[in-house]
């Protein structure tokens, strides 16, 4: 459970990492790669 705004932006960052991880799995026009870039673009925003 997250009790800080300390540990809900590493969380965020924890986030971010793991789905830039999956990026090369995917072609850059396939869907899933729009899907992942969309999230953490809007993951990031929220930092």
């Amino acid at each position: 459970m997250i009790h800080s705004e300390r540990e809900l932006k590493n969380w965020k960052i924890e986030q971010l990492n793991y789905f830039r991880g999956y990026l090369d799995n995917f072609k850059k026009d396939s869907r899933e790669y729009q899907l992942l870039i969309s999230g953490i673009k809007e993951l990031e925003k929220n930092l």
